[in-house]
């Protein structure tokens, strides 16, 4: 790596990031991860993940790291700011296959074997780096904090979790954005990833039809 690279990745990564309100509706860790981008493609795009200090704002807030352990990871990715831009491009992965993989149950398609391999791979790679630790006589995995990709060992096992469940019929995308959710209405009849956000800005549009259509 080149030093001015180098300096300009330091740089970066002693930025704090700016924070940006981030619904969560996922219902699950992975499903979350793959939510961190408003808008795709359109007007509002923002990725809240689009760089590692971000990328660690996302985690602690999510509680996946603590503070401490924010603040570690953060002061790790200024001394190896190599790692840090490969562990920022593995979680970038992590996240575009928790799409494919979810995005095709949700819309009830085929799986494409790619991101299912590379999610599997995920999976193991998480369980194969996790300790166990009991709290309040609950067994649980943990990971070492030490390592920057503590940031997605967590995503990849929610996802693992998910996949065996026996939830994935309640998997679904919001009628209005691509984002992906699981159903937990009684009656599985949820259509948005949020009433206050997608559902109603879809019914404002209808309405506006309505009136155009009665008008025409």
């Amino acid at each position: 790596m080149s030093r001015l690279v180098k300096s300009i990745l330091m740089e970066t990564l002693a930025v704090d990031a700016p924070v940006r309100p981030l619904n969560v509706v996922g219902g699950n860790l992975a499903l979350d991860f793959a939510n961190t981008v408003d808008d795709p493609g359109g007007p509002a795009h923002f990725d809240h993940i689009q760089d590692l200090p971000r990328l660690l704002t996302w985690a602690r807030n999510i509680e996946v790291l603590s503070e401490q352990q924010h603040d570690e990871l953060a002061a790790l990715a200024r001394d190896r700011p190599t790692a840090a831009a490969a562990c920022l491009r593995r979680a970038h992965l992590l996240r575009r296959t928790v799409q494919s993989v979810f995005g095709a149950i949700a819309d009830d398609q085929p799986v494409p074997d790619q991101p299912w391999h590379d999610l599997r791979r995920s999976i193991a790679e998480s369980i194969d780096h996790a300790g166990l630790t009991t709290d309040h006589d609950e067994v649980r995995l943990v990971w070492d904090g030490a390592s920057l990709d503590a940031l997605t060992w967590p995503v990849a096992y929610a996802a693992h979790e998910l996949l065996t469940s026996g939830r994935l019929g309640r998997v679904k995308r919001c009628a209005a954005c691509p984002w992906l959710y699981v159903d937990q209405s009684k009656n599985s009849s949820r259509r948005w990833c949020t009433m206050d956000d997608c559902g109603k800005n879809e019914k404002m549009r209808r309405y506006v039809a309505r009136r155009a259509a009665r008008r025409r």
